[in-house]
C-alpha cells in the first residue's frame, strides 16, 4: 500500500533540504522535470511507480531502500505491526498456575502448584492479587473454555451477576461457573448443557466461597 501522496512529498522536500539542493539540481539529478519535482513534494501527483522511485534515489543521493520504504513500497526496518507494541521484562509479571483450589483456614488455599506464568503488567490492575488456574473438565466449552486451558483469576468478592467466578462448592475443589445471586439464592451456571445449574438456597448459600473473577483465558500448543 502506497503512501499518502502529500505524506511523500513533505519527506521528499525534507530530504531534498537537507541535502540543501534546489528542485531544479534534484530534478536534474534524477532526470525528471522540475514541473513534476514540485508537483510531487507539494502533493499534487500520485506517489510515482518503482522506476521513477530509482530515479528520484539517484537524484537525492539516497538509498533505494529508503526511498521505496517512504512511498510505501516497503516496510521499515525493524517496523513492528500496528497491533503489536515492544515490551522490556518490567513490563511482565509472573503469576502462579494451580491446578487446584480449596477453602482454606485463611481464605483461598493454593494446591497443586504447576509453576509460573507470565502475562503483562498493563493488563493488570497491580492493587489486585492474580493467579492462573488450570482447568479441568468441560463445563464451559460454551464459552470458550476448554480442558486444560488457563484461567486468570483475579481475587475479588466483587462481580456482576452472570460473571465467570472461580467459586469453591463446601469447601471442595474450585470451579469455573457463571454465577447469579440474589438476596436468598445463588445459581452456579455451565456453559455446557449436559450440565444442571446448582442451585443454593438460603444456609445453603454459606456452602459457596468465591475465589475470583476470571479476567482471562490462556491456551497453549
Amino acid at each position: 500500500m502506497s503512501t499518502d501522496p502529500k505524506i511523500f512529498g513533505s519527506k521528499l522536500k525534507e530530504l531534498r533540504e537537507k541535502h540543501r539542493f534546489t528542485v531544479r539540481q534534484v530534478a536534474k539529478q534524477a532526470d525528471i522535470s522540475s514541473a513534476y519535482w514540485s508537483q510531487l513534494e507539494n502533493g499534487k501527483r500520485n506517489v510515482p511507480k518503482p522506476v521513477t522511485l530509482n530515479k528520484i534515489a539517484d537524484g537525492l543521493r539516497e538509498p533505494r531502500d529508503l526511498i521505496f520504504n517512504i512511498a510505501g513500497y516497503l516496510p521499515e526496518k525493524n517496523k513492528l505491526p500496528d497491533n503489536i507494541q515492544p515490551a522490556s521484562p518490567e513490563n511482565f509479571v509472573g503469576l502462579p498456575v494451580v491446578g487446584v483450589i480449596k477453602a482454606g483456614p485463611n481464605g483461598v488455599a493454593m494446591e497443586e502448584h504447576l509453576g509460573t506464568e507470565f502475562t503483562i503488567k498493563n493488563n493488570l490492575d497491580m492493587s489486585f492479587d492474580y493467579f492462573w488456574l488450570k482447568v479441568s473438565g468441560d463445563s464451559m466449552i460454551g464459552d470458550g473454555i476448554n480442558d486444560g486451558d488457563y484461567a486468570m483469576i483475579k481475587k475479588t468478592l466483587d462481580f456482576n451477576n452472570g460473571d465467570i467466578c472461580a467459586v469453591i462448592v463446601d469447601g471442595e475443589e474450585g470451579t469455573l461457573k457463571h454465577i447469579t445471586k440474589s438476596a436468598d439464592t445463588i445459581v452456579l451456571t455451565a456453559s455446557n448443557p449436559a450440565y444442571e445449574p446448582r442451585v443454593f438456597i438460603g444456609k445453603e448459600m454459606n456452602k459457596i466461597m468465591i475465589a475470583g473473577k476470571l479476567v482471562q483465558t490462556m491456551r497453549k500448543y
